[in-house]
C-alpha cells in the first residue's frame, strides 16, 4: 500500500510540474497577451539602466550604454494600421533590410489579400472547407501563388519594418531600429505614431576589456527576457520580459543590480510617459583593479618565458588569487590561458571550477590529521628516510632531510613524516614491508580535516557552480600514503586560497567578491561580512606550530627564493603527478607535474595571502626533467610589487 500511494505521489508531482512548465512556457505568449489587454493603462520601458559594477577603489569596472532606440508596442493596433505605421517608417528612416522571401511574401499576402484569393483553385478550397487540410497549409498554397514580379512591387523597407513590428511575443516590446541619430529620434517623437516611441536601451560596457568579464557574468537579451532555466525569478515578482544577470555577480546581486523601468501611460494607442527609469544600486567588490592588472601583466611574461624553456609542451595556463585573510575577501582573481600564438585568454572564472593535485602545499592540513588523532605532537622527531609498504615500492621525501620534528617536516617538505601519520591513522606503527589494514574512513578522515581548511569544500564564494575537486574511490594503502602529501583528490584555486587563510587565521570564512552595496548617494546600503564556517580542528598550540613551519619555509625553506624578505611571511611550497590523454583517444598517456605555492603576510599580522598554481608546468621525458620556476618568480614579483605599495 505504501509503495502505491508513493507512487501516486510521483506521478500527481510530475502532472503538476508539466502543467507548469506548459503554463509558464508554452502558454507564455496566450497568458501574458491576456493580462496585459485586460491592464493596459499602464507600460514598463523597456529596459532600465542597471547598477555599476565598482572596483574597491571605486574604479568602474561595469557600466552602461544607454542606446537610443525606436520601440515599437502592438497595444490594441490592428493589422491596417499596422501596415499603415511600416509605410510610414519606411518614407523616413534609412535601415539595412534583411528579410527572408517568406515574410516578404507573407508582407505581399497581407497587402493583396482580394488578389491571392481570387488566386487560389476551387480544388484547394474544396480541401480546406472538407478539414483535409489547415488554414496554415492553405496559408502556404497561397503564398506559392506569389511571382517574382508580385514581389518586384513589395516596399522591402516597409515589409522589413512590419516583420520587426511582429517578430516575437505580441505583447513584448521591439526594438524597430537601434543606435538612431539624434534627427531620427526627434523626427519619430513628432510623427506620433500608435506604438512607436523612442527609448533610451541600456547595455552593459566593459572599461577593463575582457579582465574578470566571465566573473562579472551575463545579462539576458530583451528577447530572452528570464529564460526557462531561471524561472525562480518570477517567484520573487520579475516579469517575464524583465533582462535579468544570467550568472555569477550579475546572477548572484541581480536584486540589488536590477533597475526600475519607467512607466507609460497608454492611451489611444499612444504612450505618454510619467515616471522615468531609476539605475540600480552600485556594487563595491573587494577586487583591487590596478593590482589585478598588474599581477596579470607579471604572469604573463613569466608565462611567455615558460613556454620558451623546454618541458613545457604541455603548459597553458597558471591560476592566482590574491585576499584577505581577516575578511575573505578577493583582492585579485587570475588565470590566464596562453595560446599558441603568445596571446592570452582571460580564465579568472576557471579559479573556482577547474581542480588539480596539489602536491605538499596541502600539508598544513594533513599534518593535522596526526595532531588530531594523537598520532604526533610537538615532541615527535623521526629520522626522514623511505617508507616500504608489503609488495610496494620506496616511497620517499624529495631529499634525504635528516631528523625532523614537525616543524622542520613542513620546513623541508618530509614526504616520510607525512607518510608515518598516514600509517598512524590506521593504528599501526611502521615497520618496512608492513600491511596495512586501509578503510574509507581513513580516507574520509583526511578529507575532513582537509575539507575544515577548506580544500575539498565549498569555498562560499559568491560565484556560479563552484567546484570541489575530484574524490577518487580507490582506497588501498599506497593511495592513502598519496592522501597524505596532495596526490590523490583534486582541489580548486580558490579553495587553496581559503586553505592558507584558515592557516593564517585559525578560522575557515567565507571567501567572496562583495565587499559593499551602496545606495544612489553613495551611502552604503549593505556590508558583506564573511561568515566562519568552522574552527581549525586543532589545539591553538599545534596551529602555531604549523604557521611557524610555513614561516620556516619561507625563511630558510624550499620557498626561499619565494618572497620579499624584507618583511615577514609564512608559505607552503607543492609539486604533484598530473596525468593526461594528450591524443584524446581516453588513455592516459603522458606524465606531468603541476605545481602550487601559497603564502601569506606578515606573518605576525596577515593583511594579505596568495595562492598559485602551475597545470603541468613540465612533463617526464628522456632527456631532462627540468622545470621553469614560474611560481617563484611570479610569487616574488608580486611580494615586491605590495611592498613598494
Amino acid at each position: 500500500m505504501k509503495k502505491i500511494l508513493t507512487i501516486i505521489l510521483a506521478v500527481i508531482n510530475l502532472l503538476i510540474i508539466s502543467r507548469l512548465s506548459f503554463l509558464c512556457i508554452y502558454k507564455k505568449d496566450y497568458y501574458t497577451d491576456t493580462l496585459f489587454k485586460n491592464n493596459n493603462q499602464v507600460l514598463d520601458g523597456m529596459t532600465a539602466p542597471r547598477g555599476r559594477i565598482l572596483d574597491i577603489n571605486g574604479n568602474i569596472l561595469v557600466d552602461n550604454v544607454g542606446v537610443k532606440s525606436i520601440i515599437y508596442n502592438k497595444l490594441n493596433i490592428g493589422l491596417g494600421k499596422e501596415i499603415e505605421i511600416s509605410k510610414v517608417l519606411a518614407d523616413v528612416l534609412e535601415i539595412d533590410v534583411s528579410i527572408s522571401q517568406f515574410n516578404l511574401k507573407y508582407y505581399y499576402y497581407l497587402t493583396n489579400k482580394e488578389k491571392l484569393d481570387n488566386r487560389i483553385g476551387d480544388e484547394v478550397l474544396k480541401l480546406y472547407r472538407e478539414r483535409k487540410i489547415t488554414s496554415n497549409q492553405l496559408l502556404l498554397k497561397k503564398l506559392d501563388l506569389i511571382s517574382e514580379i508580385d514581389l518586384k512591387s513589395v516596399d522591402q523597407k516597409a515589409a522589413y519594418f512590419y516583420y520587426l513590428m511582429n517578430n516575437g511575443y505580441s505583447y513584448q516590446d521591439k526594438i524597430i531600429k537601434e543606435d538612431i541619430s539624434d534627427e531620427e529620434y526627434i523626427l519619430i517623437n513628432n510623427l506620433n505614431l500608435d506604438g512607436i516611441r523612442t527609448d533610451i536601451t541600456w547595455e552593459r560596457i566593459y572599461p577593463y576589456g575582457r579582465v574578470l568579464k566571465d566573473v562579472f557574468g551575463n545579462v539576458s537579451t530583451y528577447k530572452q527576457g528570464v529564460p526557462a532555466d531561471k524561472i525562480e525569478y518570477l517567484d520573487i515578482g520579475y516579469k517575464l520580459n524583465d533582462r535579468v544577470g544570467l550568472n555569477n555577480l550579475e546572477y548572484i546581486y541581480d536584486s540589488y543590480l536590477k533597475g526600475k523601468k519607467a512607466k507609460y501611460e497608454v492611451k489611444d494607442n499612444k504612450l505618454k510617459l510619467i515616471s522615468s527609469y531609476e539605475r540600480g544600486k552600485d556594487i563595491v567588490l573587494s577586487i583591487d583593479i590596478n593590482l589585478q592588472l598588474a599581477v596579470e601583466a607579471i604572469l604573463e611574461k613569466e608565462m611567455k618565458n615558460a613556454k620558451k624553456s623546454i618541458n613545457s609542451k604541455y603548459y597553458n595556463e597558471s591560476y592566482i588569487v590574491i585576499s584577505n585573510p581577516q575578511d575573505g575577501g578577493i583582492i585579485s582573481l587570475i588565470g590566464k590561458k596562453i595560446k599558441e600564438d603568445n596571446t592570452f585568454l582571460d580564465y579568472s572564472y576557471y579559479n573556482v571550477i577547474n581542480a588539480y593535485n596539489l602536491g605538499s602545499v596541502v600539508k598544513g592540513a594533513t599534518i593535522s590529521v596526526g595532531y588530531k588523532n594523537n598520532i604526533i605532537n610537538e615532541a615527535t622527531k623521526v629520522l626522514d628516510s623511505c617508507v616500504r609498504l608489503y609488495g610496494g615500492k620506496d616511497k620517499c621525501s624529495w631529499i634525504s632531510i635528516g631528523m625532523v620534528d614537525d616543524i622542520k617536516a613542513l620546513k623541508m617538505s618530509s614526504n616520510y613524516f607525512q607518510y608515518l601519520i598516514a600509517v598512524g591513522l590506521t593504528g599501526k606503527k611502521y615497520t618496512p614491508g608492513i600491511k596495512l589494514n586501509v578503510k574509507e574512513e581513513h580516507f574520509l578522515e583526511y578529507r575532513n580535516v582537509l575539507a575544515d581548511y577548506g580544500l575539498g569544500s565549498l569555498t562560499k564564494i559568491d560565484l556560479s557552480k563552484e567546484g570541489t575537486g575530484q574524490k577518487s574511490t580507490d582506497y588501498t594503502a599506497d593511495q592513502l600514503l598519496n592522501m597524505a602529501v596532495g596526490h590523490y583528490d583534486t582541489y580548486t584555486p580558490v579553495s587553496l586560497a581559503q586553505y592558507i587563510n584558515t592557516i593564517a587565521t585559525g578560522v575557515r570564512r567565507e571567501l567572496s567578491l562583495l565587499k559593499y552595496v551602496l545606495n544612489s548617494d553613495g551611502s552604503i546600503l549593505y556590508e558583506k561580512e564573511n561568515k566562519v564556517l568552522n574552527k581549525v580542528p586543532i589545539k591553538n598550540k599545534y596551529l602555531l606550530r604549523i604557521q611557524a613551519g610555513f614561516n620556516e619555509v619561507n625563511a630558510s625553506g624550499t620557498a626561499y627564493s619565494y618572497t620579499n624578505h624584507k618583511f615577514t611571511s609564512a608559505g607552503k611550497t607543492g609539486t604533484a603527478d598530473s596525468y593526461l590523454d594528450t591524443d584524446l583517444d581516453g588513455v592516459v598517456d603522458t606524465l606531468t607535474k603541476t605545481t602550487s605555492y601559497v603564502m601569506y603576510a606578515p606573518y605576525e599580522n596577515p593583511e594579505i595571502s596568495v595562492a598559485i598554481v602551475s597545470p603541468n608546468i613540465s612533463y617526464k621525458n628522456k632527456t631532462s626533467d627540468y622545470r621553469y620556476p614560474i611560481n617563484s618568480r611570479v610569487s616574488r614579483e608580486i611580494t615586491n610589487l605590495i611592498l613598494n605599495d
